[in-house]
């Protein structure tokens, strides 16, 4: 099983892929198509799981120092 820190750096990464694909993806077109809007809520979930991870990580952390 992969630790949450790993977890939180792995979902950080594929948050911000998709985010510069819908970026891409936004200047390709004239303006926002569901594909970018698809993209960019794939990047905002991939961000809130990093970030929950890292919070696991720190409250494990935490704990072992007790």
């Amino acid at each position: 099983m992969r630790s949450p820190r790993f977890s939180g750096y792995l979902y950080f990464f594929l948050g911000t892929l998709f985010l510069l694909i819908a970026i891409q993806t936004a200047q390709a077109s004239p303006g926002w198509d569901a594909i970018t809007i698809l993209l960019m809520a794939f990047a905002a979930f991939d961000y809130f799981l990093a970030f929950r991870m890292f919070a696991i990580a720190a409250r494990q952390r935490h704990s072992k120092k007790k």
